[in-house]
């Protein structure tokens, strides 16, 4: 039988096709619900009494549930950068929490630095980032200009102090003028939602970085009085009530064994002005305790990827390695990506952290470093710290007893403590006499790095420098 060329063309047209169509059935859809502000014990699965999380509960009984996860900030917009670029902020110059104020005009996730949605959209994805962006307000640095097709949200924090920032954008254009705060969340799931619903039969990457539970506290009617704590604890039952409409979401279109669903949170919890836990840690946002850095953490592929409890150390940074991978995709070679690909943990919920060293910044100031369970806290003065912290009249911590510290932290310091995160997760005794070696070690690891990415007065050879003069001021 002979065949025309009209036929044999149809013939690989339609093999391609169907080449095409296996190759993106095998690709995973990617979802990433980012919290804001929520501590490490303000979730029930966490230890939390006084408030119920019943859907994100269910998330982490059926996927892996983290207690040793970081951020690698604990202001908004630096952990988020590092989080899209898996780069630490100093080294992807997002090291502040950007405002609405003339010195940040220029400030905006640079357009050389290259974003998990920049990847993603580059093997087969669709893309798209619902909710709070804080990563710039000029040209060049928004959600479309790093991977993401389209982007429906606020451009930063919920504010009535600027006309621009209680509007609602959709893509780069207001759709949504002065919206009221708390209609908000129902609004970002219901286009998550739908965005699920037009995507199902292609692989899709879905950021959605949720307001709550950033002040101001302010949940819904419908969810006041439904917690046994206080507003703030409202306020979290909300956002597991919206977690819970998109995990159904997924399960009704059958979604859920061809789906990363990752929960976590941006930074550890406002305790000093909000409210919040940070459980059995000290400090929280705005602080390099443990409280800031360390958030609750969730990761489920059904089928896929272990279940359970997992200790390993690992960081937010390490999901653009890990997901595109997961894709089929292969990270930048011509830059430093501080993550680490976790997929055989993810798969056995076995293994050890990736990581040698973990850096801690407060703005640009190296505040501390981690090797394994070691962690020390070094030297610093109020005048070393970003707006956010200082204090001029703070006299430097030199005890070595943490349990009565500020929220606030250690805003200045007179001399190293280290702590064994394993026995003293809470970092309240200084054990820095009892092992010299290991803060000799340590010692020399922060100027090492400090020579890298830099520090207070000390530009690093692989920093990326922000668009403005004084870096830790606000004016």
């Amino acid at each position: 039988m002979k065949m025309n060329f009209r036929s044999i063309s149809a013939l690989l047209i339609l093999l391609i096709c169907l080449v095409s169509s296996v190759n993106s059935q095998n690709k995973p859809n990617i979802i990433i619900l980012f919290a804001d502000d929520l501590g490490y014990g303000d979730l029930s699965c966490y230890g939390a009494q006084d408030v119920q999380t019943p859907n994100i509960d269910v998330l982490a009984k059926e996927g892996l549930r983290f207690t040793d996860f970081q951020v690698a900030s604990s202001v908004c917009s630096p952990s988020r950068a590092a989080l899209l670029t898996g780069r630490y902020p100093m080294r992807n110059g997002f090291p502040v929490a950007q405002g609405k104020i003339g010195k940040h005009k220029d400030y905006g996730l640079h357009p050389d630095e290259i974003t998990m949605a920049d990847v993603l959209l580059q093997h087969g994805y669709a893309t798209l980032a619902i909710g709070k962006w804080h990563l710039g307000f000029n040209k060049g640095a928004q959600p479309i200009d790093h991977g993401f097709q389209h982007f429906y949200g606020l451009q930063s924090n919920w504010h009535t102090s600027h006309p621009d920032l209680d509007d609602v954008y959709s893509d780069n254009q207001v759709v949504k003028e002065n919206v009221a705060f708390e209609t908000l969340i129902g609004d970002y799931t219901q286009k998550a939602i739908e965005y699920i619903e037009e995507n199902k039969k292609n692989p899709f990457f879905l950021y959605l970085a949720y307001h709550s539970v950033h002040s101001p506290i302010k949940p819904s009617k419908e969810f006041i009085g439904t917690s046994k704590g206080s507003l703030y604890g409202d306020y979290v039952q909300e956002l597991d009530h919206y977690v819970g409409q998109l995990t159904k979401a997924l399960t009704k279109h059958k979604l859920d064994k061809n789906t990363i669903v990752v929960f976590l949170s941006d930074n550890g919890p406002a305790i000093c002005h909000f409210g919040g836990s940070a459980g059995p840690l000290n400090g929280g946002k705005y602080t390099t305790m443990e409280g800031g850095f360390r958030i609750p953490a969730i990761i489920k592929w059904e089928g896929k990827f272990a279940t359970g409890v997992n200790d390993t150390f690992l960081s937010s940074m390490d999901l653009l390695p890990t997901l595109t991978s997961l894709a089929g995709a292969e990270i930048p070679k011509d830059r430093v990506i501080d993550g680490k690909n976790i997929t055989s943990i993810l798969k056995t919920g076995k293994g050890v952290s990736p990581h040698k060293f973990v850096y801690y910044y407060n703005g640009i100031n190296l505040q501390a470093i981690r090797k394994g369970q070691w962690k020390l806290h070094l030297p610093r003065t109020s005048d070393d710290q970003p707006f956010w912290s200082k204090n001029k009249n703070e006299k430097p911590f030199n005890g070595s007893n943490l349990k009565n510290i500020s929220c606030r932290g250690l805003i200045a310091l007179g001399r190293p403590l280290l702590f064994d995160l394993d026995h003293d997760m809470g970092e309240l005794t200084d054990i820095s006499h009892n092992h010299p070696e290991i803060v000799e070690e340590l010692l020399k690891e922060a100027e090492r790095i400090r020579k890298e990415l830099g520090d207070i007065d000390v530009i690093g050879t692989d920093q990326r420098i922000p668009p403005f003069e004084n870096i830790q001021e606000k004016i």
